[in-house]
């Protein structure tokens, strides 16, 4: 099989095969080395296990045992990963947004959370959950922006929402 030529494909390859992988969510593997790199709360997470692991004396590169993410949605998982891998958002969409800031803001994945906060607000498909989304995970300053906007007919944008 011949080799990709881009990042970007290269990147998108070890995500989709999970080739070599280190860490396992459940169904979806991963490699600590890059999760590590966009957050600091999966380098945290990471060093902790490691730590307690050698403490433990049960370090071992058999067995690669499951993470669970109990309070996340796996395709939201999956845009969050595909973010880390390679820039890509492609897995955001109006049906997910909130749910993939959720897993953003709790992994604190700051160009994704970015990305979530700038998304059309018109294609949002509920705009209650993500109005109550928002609010829950501190995005009260998002909020205030939108209904400046609506009280100054203007369109939620996020050009509008740095006036």
């Amino acid at each position: 099989m011949p080799k990709t030529n881009s990042l970007v494909e290269r990147m998108k390859h070890l995500l989709d095969t999970g080739h070599r992988a280190d860490v396992h969510f459940l169904l979806l593997p991963a490699h600590k080395a890059i999760l590590e790199k966009a957050s600091d709360v999966f380098e945290a997470m990471f060093r902790y296990d490691e730590r307690n692991s050698a403490a433990a004396g049960t370090v071992s590169s058999e067995e690669i045992k499951p993470v669970e993410v109990p309070d996340m949605e796996v395709g939201a998982f999956k845009a969050m990963l595909a973010f880390i891998y390679a820039d890509d958002l492609s897995g955001l969409n109006g049906d997910n947004a909130i749910s993939v800031l959720f897993a953003a803001n709790k992994y604190h994945v700051p160009g994704l959370i970015k990305a979530c906060v700038d998304f059309p607000i018109p294609e949002l498909r509920n705009v209650f959950v993500a109005l109550h989304g928002a609010r829950l995970l501190g995005k009260e300053a998002l909020c205030w922006a939108d209904e400046k906007c609506r009280q100054n007919g203007k369109e939620c944008s996020a050009e509008n929402r740095r006036e």
